[in-house]
């Protein structure tokens, strides 16, 4: 090949180059035998990736000789390598405007594929200038590096983050990086200011969304990329809003991602975009399903068992809720030893926690000023069994962290049961054998953290125990059935 024709071929590669960049918009919608050609696009790369690296490999062989001239053969494998990529990138670029991809990515994988053969091309054309030796290595190096970056570029959009790295030798690890880990893919580390959404909601839309559906490309009109754009995106019907919440399953934008890879209105479209995984389905529908919105964070949106487990793959661990959130200083010992000479045994529940638990059949020991100073360590009371009567409902009530109160086979009749509605932990009352009636279970209607009431063998009726039910649903009302 003379010189006058690989400058020719450069100065061809360029003007199409740059042709194709001004005619195929990303932003716009292939036509139909376009789309043809993009679904090739898989195919056709690897064609002129297979001549470039098979013209590298006779350059080496060359420069081992100690030649200067590159051969036909070596030149013909640059020239075709360099249009097979330019017709590569030309697919590329209406499979763009079909797919969902990954923006960051996409962007400099892109621009690569349009270098690639401009690169080639110069290639050629500075290996028969002799006096050109430096620049020539130059350009050789860019071709390779840009075939490697390129093509790593294109699996992880396929594939997903670091797909080309993820068992590359520990030796190569700190050049290619390390794949990404569960617990890395997503923030959880302040659960309590994190929003879902920040946290979740955005990277996933970021990752499969907002290539088609964010800044500069708005299909459908719909702009993906910050919590205002979909606030107040307006659907075109009013029976599929984006997003209803509360309800995933009556959120359009749920329902386009759950529908099968195969059917038309799938999203992301399928198959040129990755599918989203169902992990990611979820933690979308979890946060959708939030009735705070863009508001609730991590700590307060409440999960079923599913969402617990994806939360700790990600890295975040179990949430202690309720009093269990608490760290309570430390009991006073001279404290704990009167009430204990008083008749009460006090048992610490954790090693590493000041929470307390109080057993006693008598009250005295309640009454003592040393009981208050163990007001704020004790969780779990049993008096079961004991004198314990409504007089000592208010002396119980300050103890402000119990969670569990056993006033079993006692005088209690339930006129002063008001009196614990300020214990906001309590979770378990245990009124069996007392002299509860149905006016009682008027105030535990009111009581704010109720799990489980036992009334076996009291004084209420059947009447009573279904309007207690029907006001603390969530509750277990235990009446011996």
């Amino acid at each position: 090949m003379t010189s006058k024709t690989a400058r020719w071929n450069l100065i061809a590669t360029v003007v199409v180059v740059l042709f194709i960049v001004w005619w195929i918009d990303p932003a716009g919608r292939a036509p139909q035998w376009a789309r043809f050609w993009a679904r090739q696009h898989p195919a056709v790369v690897h064609l002129p990736i297979g001549f470039l690296l098979f013209g590298a490999i006779l350059a080496l062989f060359r420069r081992w000789q100690k030649s200067e001239s590159p051969s036909s053969t070596e030149q013909a494998a640059l020239v075709l390598g360099g249009w097979g990529a330019v017709l590569a990138a030309a697919a590329g670029s209406w499979l763009i405007q079909m797919g969902a991809f990954p923006a960051d990515a996409l962007q400099w994988h892109r621009i690569i594929g349009f270098l690639i053969p401009i690169l080639a091309a110069a290639t050629v054309w500075l290996g028969i200038l002799r006096q050109q030796s430096g620049a020539r290595t130059a350009v050789w190096g860019l071709l390779i590096g840009s075939l490697m970056i390129g093509g790593h570029l294109g699996g992880e959009m396929s594939h997903g983050k670091a797909y080309v790295t993820e068992y590359a030798p520990s030796l190569l690890k700190p050049v290619v990086g390390e794949a990404p880990t569960l617990a890395t893919r997503f923030d959880v580390s302040a659960p309590d200011s994190t929003t879902v959404y920040e946290a979740f909601a955005a990277p996933i839309m970021q990752a499969y969304c907002t290539s088609c559906h964010g800044e500069g490309r708005t299909k459908g009109g719909l702009d993906l990329t910050t919590a205002d754009a979909i606030a107040t995106h307006q659907t075109d019907t009013e029976d599929d809003p984006l997003i209803t919440w509360g309800d995933a399953s009556a959120s359009l934008l749920i329902q386009r991602i759950k529908l099968p890879a195969e059917h038309g209105r799938a999203m992301p479209p399928q198959p040129d975009a990755r599918p989203m995984t169902h992990a990611d389905v979820e933690l979308l529908a979890w946060w959708v399903n939030s009735e705070s919105g863009f508001d609730q964070t991590i700590a307060d949106a409440p999960r079923t068992p599913a969402i617990e487990l994806l939360l700790q793959a990600y890295g975040l661990e179990e949430q202690e809720s309720g009093v269990f959130a608490l760290n309570p200083p430390p009991a006073d010992s001279a404290s704990i030893d009167v009430v204990r000479q008083l008749g009460a045994r006090i048992t610490q529940v954790a090693s590493d926690r000041w929470f307390l638990e109080w057993a006693s059949p008598s009250t005295e020991s309640l009454h003592d000023d040393a009981a208050l100073d163990l007001a704020g360590q004790v969780i779990s009371m049993d008096l079961s069994g004991g004198s314990a009567s409504d007089d000592d409902l208010a002396r119980i009530a300050s103890f402000s962290l119990l969670t569990s109160l056993d006033l079993s086979e006692t005088s209690v009749t339930g006129a002063s049961l008001d009196a614990l509605a300020s214990l906001e932990f309590l979770t378990r009352l245990n009124l069996f054998g007392t002299r509860v009636d149905d006016a009682a279970l008027e105030h535990l209607a009111s009581f704010p953290s109720l799990e489980s009431v036992y009334l076996w063998n009291t004084d209420v009726s059947e009447e009573g125990v279904a309007q207690l039910r029907n006001a603390l649903p969530n509750a277990t009302i235990n009446v011996g059935e």
